[in-house]
């Protein structure tokens, strides 16, 4: 992105870290107030947004010099935290209470054995992604996916906060609407 020396190996990381670590902790604090749903929702919603300005960094090219540099690195820095607050943080919690409990521990190993294969394809295919596609078509795939995970847990996934396992099984038992929800007509 156009850093360079010590500063760009050293401090640019650690300050990606930080960041990733204050967007857990955020999260963990939010998570019994406002809900898995809004902070999943939420954090695939900065992800989104960061594919967008990383595709349109890497479009411009170097056109506008240090300023795409710096909006580059807020790039990185709002998807790994948009990451860290959503899917990096509330899978482990989501993972264990979402599922009925005839399937919980099926459902919560592959739920998050998913996660895992995920991340490891991201991450052996990022760099040969970046060459062949380029920047901006690395991160329009992303973004494509970051806008599916958003339809998929908007559409599919129950808010559990609040919710006794035996209610969430009631849930899918009962075609995925909450004991008691009148049906929409």
């Amino acid at each position: 992105m156009g850093f360079h020396g010590y500063f760009a190996l050293l401090v640019l990381p650690a300050l990606v870290q930080v960041a990733a670590l204050a967007a857990v902790l955020v999260a963990l604090l939010l998570v019994d107030r406002v809900g898995r749903r809004p902070i999943l929702l939420s954090g695939i919603a900065m992800m989104i947004a960061a594919n967008v300005v990383l595709i349109a960094v890497f479009t411009a090219g170097s056109e506008f010099g240090g300023v795409l540099t710096v909006l580059g690195f807020g790039g990185v820095l709002l998807f790994t935290v948009g990451f860290t607050f959503g899917f990096g943080s509330l899978v482990w919690v989501y993972a264990g209470e979402s599922f009925p409990a005839r399937l919980r521990s099926m459902g919560s190993s592959a739920m998050l054995t998913t996660d895992l294969v995920a991340n490891a394809i991201v991450a052996g295919f990022f760099l040969t992604m970046l060459e062949s596609l380029g920047g901006a078509g690395t991160f329009a795939v992303f973004g494509a996916l970051a806008v599916f995970g958003f339809g998929f847990v908007y559409r599919l996934a129950p808010e559990t906060r609040g919710r006794r396992l035996e209610e969430i099984q009631e849930y899918w038992e009962n075609g995925a609407r909450w004991p008691g929800a009148k049906v929409r007509r």
